[in-house]
């Protein structure tokens, strides 16, 4: 009989070191994910940790011969849409844009100032479908598979969305195109 701390993978026994394994490359993009959704670095560690744990709790509902990625990420977006969602989330959420700065001297162009103020406007919905095409570099058919959609509907989802955003940014419309 197996214990409770061993989960099933094509007939396998697989515990908990090897299921840190399987999520610890999928760390760095999930972070990517959960701070271009919050914006915070504190945040986005916290909502990382958060979806760690879930992720274990809910081990049994990854499919044999699934891939964990799409997975994983759906769980961190819903945990940082549960974050944002939160009532004290709109009392105490500061944007921590500063952090986020690729430019040391801290004068970065217009049009990069443009683009984070026209994501921070998108609703959340748009928002992920963005980071994780653009901000993460998903495929469309990875994106499909985190947000359990067709590819066809997150091309669609992803054009929408940059529809969305273009009235907002100060740049030409074919710098943010697909």
């Amino acid at each position: 009989m197996l214990d409770i701390d061993t989960l099933m993978v094509d007939g396998q026994a697989i515990g908990p070191d090897a299921f840190m394994d399987a999520i610890d490359p999928l760390l760095p993009m999930a972070y990517r994910l959960a701070r271009g959704l919050l914006r915070n670095h504190s945040e986005a560690e916290d909502i990382l940790q958060e979806a760690m744990l879930k992720a274990w709790n809910y081990r049994r509902s990854l499919r044999a011969r699934s891939s964990i990625r799409p997975w994983f990420l759906a769980i961190v977006a819903n945990q940082c849409r549960q974050t944002l969602r939160g009532r004290w989330w709109s009392v105490i959420r500061q944007p921590d844009l500063s952090s986020m700065d690729p430019h040391p001297t801290g004068s970065e162009p217009a049009d990069v100032e443009s683009l984070k103020q026209g994501l921070l406007k998108l609703r959340y919905r748009d928002r992920l479908i963005l980071v994780l095409r653009f901000y993460l570099d998903l495929s469309f058919q990875d994106v499909a598979a985190t947000l359990h959609i067709s590819p066809a509907a997150a091309r669609v989802r992803t054009h929408r969305a940059l529809a969305r955003l273009r009235p907002m940014v100060a740049i030409p419309g074919e710098l943010i195109d697909e």
